[in-house]
């Protein structure tokens, strides 16, 4: 009998979207430009604080804009006024931009004379929250006139980002809306995202808005290394190893956690190890990688949130983190057993202690590891 061949189409298209937002994102750290995927519902008022924004930092920073639509170009008109360079993109229907599309818009943006891009996504709270399209940060705005249960019905929109303005709050005392429900309805999804009430009428609230772009963009410059020098080389393991229970040393687990739901690869395998890798050697060695990549805290010296790729030579024969065995010994097996190319990404706690969660530094270093990794 003749057998039926199953192609998982989701994986497929989601794979692709990924691959060439990886390349958007190499593209854009490459010529220093930071990024922010702006969503929201129509009418939330997302071109509106994009004017505003740019207004007041433009004497400062140099932008750009790639606005979304699925028919016209009102928005990007209004964008065009402000002198800045600014791609209108038509999806033709589709409810969302893709990495593709994206990668097109940067074709023809003078991107060695920019600090900011904006991407402007499709009003729409479900298809963009699926589809990386290669920027460093999502912004999610929201609006008083939406109502107070927006995080509850769309909860992986505000998942996904790492803030939440709530626009429009001049308009509260004419409404029954309450900032303190739709605070706990965040909080209830996405205990991460931070949230900014702001009106980008009155101007209220509007400068924690801009010194949060101000400091998050010299952040990305400072702090992180450029993790497209990691060369991953055929068939690829990443493992996250560490304690969930003592702070900041379970950031290698939430990264391989995060990771998991990102790649979906048939040639790379994500392993979340905890403190147990050596259970999962054999995993390893059965995958027959090329390149294995272990995400780690490990204590080099540096600041909190501090990254740090590190060769195999690098890695003392003992780590100050609470693992009961020598990490250098244990990469020393899988190549031998392998022959793989094996890197550390270590990651600089600010704590072990017991009970904790994981440090507000480490846990964005967390997050930008899980945006630029792309084997």
């Amino acid at each position: 009998m003749k057998k039926i061949k199953t192609i998982e189409v989701g994986a497929s298209i989601f794979e692709e979207n990924d691959r060439i937002a990886g390349k958007n994102r190499v593209l854009l750290k490459k010529h220093g430009v930071f990024a922010l995927n702006i969503m929201g519902s129509p009418g939330s008022g997302k071109t509106t604080i994009l004017e505003k924004t740019i207004e007041k930092l433009q004497k400062e920073f140099s932008f750009a804009v790639i606005e979304g639509d699925i028919q016209g170009s009102l928005d990007g008109e209004r964008l065009d006024r402000l002198g800045i360079p600014v791609v209108q993109i038509n999806t033709g229907g589709a409810c969302h931009l893709d990495a593709n599309m994206v990668a097109k818009g940067l074709e023809h943006l003078p991107l060695e004379d920019m600090d900011i891009l904006f991407v402007e996504n499709v009003g729409n709270l479900v298809c963009p929250a699926e589809f990386d399209i290669g920027t460093d940060v999502n912004v999610i705005i929201s609006s008083i006139p939406e109502g107070e249960d927006k995080p509850l019905k769309y909860p992986l929109m505000f998942r996904i980002s790492a803030t939440c303005l709530l626009n429009k709050a001049d308009l509260v005392p004419h409404t029954d809306f309450s900032i303190a429900n739709f605070t706990g309805n965040l909080k209830n999804v996405a205990p991460d995202t931070k949230l900014m009430v702001l009106s980008a009428k009155t101007g209220d609230g509007f400068k924690d808005w801009l010194d949060y772009i101000s400091s998050t963009l010299l952040a990305s410059v400072s702090q992180f290394p450029d993790l497209s020098c990691i060369e991953f080389k055929g068939r690829v393991v990443i493992v996250g190893m560490g304690d969930r229970m003592k702070g900041d040393d379970g950031a290698g687990c939430l990264s391989a956690e995060i990771l998991q739901k990102r790649i979906y690869k048939s040639s790379v395998k994500v392993i979340n190890a905890e403190n147990a890798i050596e259970n999962y050697l054999g995993v390893i060695e059965k995958f027959r990688p090329d390149t294995v990549v272990i995400i780690d805290a490990v204590d080099f010296g540096g600041k909190p949130g501090d990254i740090k790729i590190m060769e195999r030579d690098e890695i003392a024969e003992t780590t100050s983190s609470t693992h009961t065995f020598s990490l250098r010994l244990i990469i020393r097996h899988i190549c031998s057993e392998t022959a793989a190319e094996c890197t550390v990404i270590g990651i600089q706690p600010r704590t072990t202690a017991f009970g904790e969660g994981l440090s507000p530094e480490v846990r964005k270093s967390v997050l930008h590891l899980a945006k630029s990794i792309t084997p």
